[in-house]
């Protein structure tokens, strides 16, 4: 039933945001490196790798520079209209797609990257392998502005500190 449910609402979602979708595609053409959309490899149901959808927001191989896959506040990696895209998270919307296709739900637990998946318990990783992971989930809202708590590039006057 949940299935059936993504697909009806992705597609519903498609079909409504697509002059959304467009603009920003156009925009992105234009702007920053030219490229579009980014394709970043995650952690899914069953363990499965599959490529999570993203409007490009960064610079080309911003994985490879800097702090890698983790994004600071005022990360001089991310673009002038990928700041934009961020702060809304409109660069999130292209995981509609990943939703009609199977790889994720609309709501469950984000997607991680391999590397910090491995971090996990297995006890945890066993759980979170049994479900398929959403677009938004109950980290999506109390981590919403994560790079604002990230502690790799904050200032020791930072009100976000370690006690």
């Amino acid at each position: 039933m949940q299935r059936l449910l993504d697909i009806v609402l992705s597609s519903f979602a498609i079909l409504i945001l697509s002059p959304l979708l467009i603009v920003i595609i156009v925009i992105l053409k234009f702007t920053g490196e030219g490229e579009i959309f980014y394709k970043q490899q995650r952690v899914g149901k069953g363990g499965k790798i599959f490529g999570v959808f993203k409007f490009a927001t960064m610079v080309k191989n911003s994985s490879k520079i800097g702090t890698g896959f983790i994004t600071t506040k005022n990360d001089p990696r991310v673009l002038p209209v990928g700041r934009i895209l961020r702060k809304t998270k409109l660069n999130e919307l292209p995981q509609v797609f990943n939703i009609f296709l199977g790889d994720m739900s609309i709501v469950g637990p984000r997607p991680q990257v391999p590397k910090h998946f491995e971090i996990y318990s297995e006890p945890v990783k066993t759980e979170l392998k049994k479900i398929r992971p959403g677009l938004t989930g109950i980290g999506s809202i109390f981590l919403r502005d994560e790079e604002k708590i990230t502690l790799v590039g904050q200032s020791k006057s930072s009100k976000y500190k370690l006690k």
